[in-house]
């Protein structure tokens, strides 16, 4: 979700999304979300993080909880590292509907941070260049 959002803020950004145990196929339910505010990543697939290491990122910027410290090991060189810690809600034990309501919770406040970051990280950053 968060490589979408970024791209749907500001299409000339380079955005990666990787995990560290990506899955098969992209999360339907985040697909359906997703939709929700006019994002389509139907044709995303999950990458793994084997594909970048080594390749120096301005920012790395984990998600999910644990995923800060056990990203430490891995070679993803970066100038700066964000971490924003969201608890993975495919653990979540509950109906289909609370799911729905979990994710486009997170995918809200993913937004929120992302929007904090375009906004007052990268393009001040981007001025005083």
């Amino acid at each position: 979700m968060a490589e979408a959002i970024l791209q749907k803020m500001d299409p000339t950004l380079e955005v990666f999304s990787t995990g560290l145990h990506p899955d098969e196929q992209t999360d339907p339910v985040a697909i359906k979300v997703m939709n929700d505010i006019d994002i389509d990543m139907s044709m995303k697939k999950p990458k793994s993080y084997k594909e970048f290491e080594g390749m120096l990122m301005d920012y790395l910027i984990t998600l999910c909880d644990g995923t800060k410290d056990r990203i430490t090991a891995i070679d993803l060189p970066a100038r700066h590292k964000i971490h924003l810690g969201f608890e993975d809600p495919r653990k979540a034990y509950c109906t289909e509907g609370q799911l729905i309501d979990i994710y486009r919770y997170m995918r809200d406040e993913i937004r929120n941070e992302l929007d904090y970051f375009y906004t007052r990280i990268l393009i001040t950053e981007s001025a005083n260049r």
